[in-house]
């Protein structure tokens, strides 16, 4: 764990350091501003695709790791922890019904990451409002809903709730927001298609 905190620390001060900085320099000519803008999202967006590829190659390694017996980085084994009174050591340990719940669940955790990786390729490559986009957002608004309705099918099978309601409901806000930029994109077409 500290590795990760370490790894985000490092993450954020790059950042600053790449992109704060920049943002402190006074232009006049307008299209550079934006141009420089656009740059800095699409530099922006490229580390979180970085950071998200580190992520995801840990959480495969951690995921085999769990199967194979393997050590973890500072760690001799890994655990998985499904709530506060079920943690277990190895796939044998947990009940076929926990394990077959987990496995749709880290599943459906890749679905999360690919959402979250073409999202930020689309910034990479400078297009921020376009249909994809906005499908991509509402694809995550569904991810959180459908993490939760995993989270509460996997709690119920070790039977021990301890859900919070939450991420169901920004799952819904974030579709709710989504709907509204796709509104507010068909408008603007419609502006553009007029004049």
């Amino acid at each position: 764990m500290d590795f990760f905190f370490i790894l985000i620390v490092v993450f954020i001060l790059v950042c600053y350091n790449r992109f704060g900085r920049q943002s402190g320099r006074a232009q006049t000519d307008p299209s550079a501003n934006s141009a420089a803008r656009l740059k800095r999202i699409q530099n922006a967006s490229w580390w979180f695709q970085l950071l998200m590829v580190i992520g995801f190659v840990l959480a495969v390694y951690s995921l085999l790791a769990f199967f194979m017996g393997w050590p973890l980085i500072l760690q001799s084994y890994v655990r998985i922890v499904v709530s506060q009174h079920h943690i277990y050591n190895s796939p044998a340990d947990m009940p076929i019904e926990v394990l077959i719940c987990w496995l749709v669940k880290m599943v459906w955790c890749g679905f999360g990451y690919w959402v979250m990786f073409s999202l930020f390729g689309l910034y990479r490559r400078g297009i921020l409002f376009s249909a994809k986009n906005i499908q991509h957002i509402r694809s995550l608004g569904y991810y959180l809903i459908g993490d939760w309705g995993l989270d509460s099918q996997l709690q119920s099978t070790v039977r021990d709730v301890q859900l919070s309601s939450t991420p169901f409901f920004i799952g819904m806000l974030i579709i709710f927001v989504s709907w509204i930029m796709d509104e507010g994109r068909k408008i603007q077409e419609e502006q553009e298609l007029t004049v």
